[in-house]
């Protein structure tokens, strides 16, 4: 106890002593507050996935930072399941079930990551899992399985058993040691390992005694690296960082404060503890401790916070989060611009040193910014234009970079090379150097600005020069700018770690999808777009714009994509923030799909720090359009069906109506042909006309026998059309019935009806007036008449004469 207050003591004298020399971070901080979207400025955890993306938790919420803006999900309080026996402040899990976990005082909530929505039910969740009794304490271990405490004991939700916890104390944490032995932490220091194969205990060990135990009761905190396990364990108000090597068995006490320490976390060979007064680092061999009280922020001033947490990207790149100031990142390598302010010694000795520097030179007859020849012979001409250089003397026109190229802005000011032979060029707005590959051809131009640590301000004309040492400065209107070019990572694009494309947004037909959006009753999404690989769109769902984050935080201005489209265009396309309108200042890629055909499209992806490396895989996302129902395979198959039916339809009916008209046509031809025969004999002399038993009998003529009236009207219209024509051209009943003067369906009726009776009438009338002729025009004798007209006998020509004139034919000669 005494030795305890005696370190408190002499910590509070040694505070006393140096309040006026607070220990800064040598990192430079840019601060994200609610005013940028986060959903509270009190940061209380922050995780990076293995994606890259930032997770961060405020008063409940989670928060998901994508390299250019925050989105967040708020619980209900029907998410919120009680857990009686944690204590602790917020603690954040990631388990290998695809779920979140956050940890509050009393309470959990869960976030089902495939749809990125808090769990309605977190009963539901623990019945999956197994267990339906009251969960006390949730705990993660670093192979990303759940384990979950009930009054049964500690439930694996992978091996589906109990181990059995001892009574009477909290169990605070917990870890697994190569995966084999699971490591107990309790409230009074105790860490108890069982093999979890076997479910025994194999050894358990305290690093303090009961009395210290009463100070450092309140909550812990478990980090495993390798052999070692890293633990925080916090009372009242007092903290303690220990240490325990596993294979040792041992404890080493690292750190003690009067003041909680809040988290810690590992990057390269050092922890770092935040804690309520700034954070602290410890190096994981030597041990040695520093405080930093305070961060530099990139204004300049200090800033002195409570901090709850930090964590690293996956570029290296720091991320703390504050009490109430939000979160401070800070880039993973040393800022190498220093601004000095005017008056300080520093800015007016090198201002002194360019004060010579002719702000107006002239260039062939005009005024320009500044002039600057290089080590090559080439003249680099500042303009408000943008940057000129003419390689020979003799050159009339320049080459022109602009901010196409890779400038923040055109009006360029002062223009320097550095021992490289880089050129350095100071604008209105930040700095640029035009990089040089091997064969001395300009690689491409790099741009550095406020987030690089550059003034925001403008800068003066012709005022930069080479130090001496290999540092250049630049003046601008309120500072000197000094920096080392041997020492900036961003030179030789040797970086150790690379980007990667991430979907970040999707807009079809002008809409915002997200996993609860219809558009014409269709769900586009069925998870998070975090999770989505590919889409299946209807015809008419064709016109997207999809926004790619390279989760680049490093610089996201420097941010160059590869992309094409399979199925619209086979060539990739280089794109940037300086030669496309499609990246803009963030980073962000916004590519337009507009009015897709129906078919199969794959969008290939890359990102990249340089325009010319790509030596990562392209990710790759998948559209397939559908076609419109009625061009669907199924419907084509159905309208094939039907065209199918419909074709043996006509067919049969085409040789149903075939056959018709090959019987009509058949039964016309010889019906015409029977016309032919009886007009034929109807004009034969051959033929010789003999009484009949009616011309005896005087009975009534048969009406089955006899021909009609209208059928001897029309023969006589007839005859001369089958005489005259019938050798000329083929004969039709439509012909004959037109000669006839009656409608075709009458004709038929007529003809039909008489044409198989017999033609004597009209034979012997044919005959009548034959004998009538030669009566009037000759002196033949009525015997020779008979014979010429065909009558059988003189008395029959008589009989049949008598009976059309009434007179004899003698008499009708001698009237004549």
């Amino acid at each position: 106890m005494t030795r305890r207050y005696a370190i408190i003591l002499l910590t509070v004298l040694l505070s006393i002593l140096t309040a006026g020399a607070v220990n800064v971070s040598p990192r430079i901080f840019r601060n994200y507050t609610a005013a940028n979207g986060l959903a509270d400025n009190g940061a209380q955890t922050i995780l990076c996935t293995k994606t890259g993306r930032l997770v961060i938790t405020t008063a409940g919420q989670i928060n998901f930072y994508d390299g250019a803006s925050f989105s967040y999900i708020d619980p209900l309080d029907e998410n919120i399941y009680a857990l009686s026996d944690y204590r602790g402040n917020y603690h954040l899990y990631f388990d290998k079930y695809h779920h979140i976990w956050l940890k509050n005082t009393g309470s959990v909530t869960c976030v089902e990551l495939i749809t990125e929505r808090f769990v309605p039910s977190i009963e539901d969740v623990f019945a999956e899992f197994g267990v339906k009794e009251r969960v006390m304490d949730l705990f993660v271990d670093r192979t990303g399985v759940v384990w979950l405490l009930t009054a049964n004991g500690l439930y694996s939700v992978e091996t589906k058993q109990y181990i059995k916890t001892r009574a009477g104390l909290n169990l605070q944490d917990l870890e697994v040691y190569k995966d084999k032995f699971l490591m107990l932490f309790y409230e009074n220091g105790l860490m108890e390992m069982y093999d979890i194969t076997k479910g025994k205990r194999v050894a358990e060990n305290r690093p303090y005694n009961d009395d210290m135990a009463r100070h450092y009761a309140a909550s812990s905190l478990v980090m495993m690296d390798s052999t070692k396990v890293y633990q925080i364990r916090n009372g009242a108000k007092e903290a303690i960082l220990m240490q325990y090597d596993v294979p040792r068995k041992e404890w080493t006490e690292l750190l003690r404060t009067p003041y909680h320490l809040n988290s810690l976390v590992k990057h390269d060979s050092l922890l770092y503890v935040p804690c309520e007064y700034g954070y602290w680092t410890v190096h994981e061999s030597s041990y040695e401790t520093t405080h930093f009280e305070a961060l530099s922020i990139v204004s300049g001033q200090p800033l002195e916070t409570d901090i709850n947490v930090i964590a690293f990207d996956r570029q290296g790149g720091m991320w703390a989060g504050t009490e109430s100031r939000g979160i401070l990142y800070s880039m993973p390598y040393k800022q190498p611009f220093h601004a000095y302010p005017w008056g300080t010694p520093i800015a007016n000795q090198l201002g002194s040193m360019m004060s010579n520097v002719n702000q107006w030179p002239k260039f062939r007859d005009r005024t320009v910014n500044c002039v600057f020849k290089d080590s090559r012979g080439w003249t680099w001409v500042g303009t408000s234009q943008g940057l000129q250089v003419y390689r020979r003397e003799s050159d009339l026109l320049p080459q022109v970079y602009t901010t196409k190229d890779g400038l923040y802005n055109n009006i360029v000011h002062s223009v320097v090379e550095d021992r490289d032979h880089h050129i350095w060029v100071a604008t209105s707005y930040g700095i640029s150097v035009v990089l040089f590959d091997e064969d001395g051809k300009v690689h491409f131009i790099n741009s550095y600005n406020e987030y690089d640590h550059v003034p925001n301000e403008v800068f003066v004309n012709g005022k930069a020069m080479l130090l001496p040492d290999g540092q250049i400065a630049m003046q601008s209107l309120d500072h000197v700018v000094l920096f080392d070019p041997t020492k900036m990572s961003t030179l030789d694009n040797s970086y150790p770690f690379k980007i990667y494309p991430k979907l970040i947004k999707l807009m079809v037909n002008g809409i915002d999808v997200n996993p609860t959006t219809e558009i014409d009753g269709k769900r586009i999404l069925d998870r998070a777009l975090s999770r989505v690989w590919g889409l299946d769109l209807n015809y008419n769902q064709n016109s997207l714009t999809l926004v790619f984050s390279a989760l680049n935080y490093f610089r996201p201005q420097q941010t160059f994509y590869r992309v094409r489209v399979l199925g619209l265009d086979e060539e990739w396309r280089i794109l940037s923030p300086f030669s496309s309108d499609m990246v803009d200042k963030d980073g962000l890629l916004h590519l337009p799909l507009i009015a897709l055909r129906p078919g199969h499209y794959t969008i290939q992806v890359q990102a990249s720090l340089a325009p010319d490396v790509w030596d990562t895989k392209p990710y790759e996302w998948t559209i397939d359009v559908n076609e419109p129902w009625w061009r669907s395979v199924g419907m084509f198959g159905l309208l094939a069906f039907v065209l199918v039916v419909m074709a043996g339809i006509n067919l049969f009916y085409y040789m149903k109506n075939a056959n018709l008209r090959a019987m009509r046509n058949s039964e016309e031809i010889g019906l015409i042909n029977r016309i032919y025969a009886f007009v034929d004999r109807c004009n034969t002399s051959a033929e010789v006309l003999e009484p009949v038993v009616e011309e005896y009998t005087s009975a009534q003529p048969d009406p089955q026998v006899e021909l009609d009236e209208d059928f001897l009207k029309i023969y006589k219209k007839i005859a001369h059309v089958v005489e005259f024509e019938r050798k000329k051209k083929k004969m039709t009943m439509r012909r004959l019935s037109n000669a006839a003067g009656m409608d075709a369906k009458t004709f038929y009726q007529v003809i039909t009806t008489n044409i198989f009776k017999s033609p004597r009438p009209l034979i012997k009338q044919a005959r009548l007036q034959q004998a009538e002729r030669m009566l009037r025009n000759t002196k033949e004798p009525l015997e020779v008449i008979a014979d010429k007209c065909g009558f059988i006998s003189v008395n029959f020509l008589i009989s049949q004469f008598f009976q059309v004139h009434h007179v004899t034919p003698d008499q009708y000669r001698r009237k004549r």
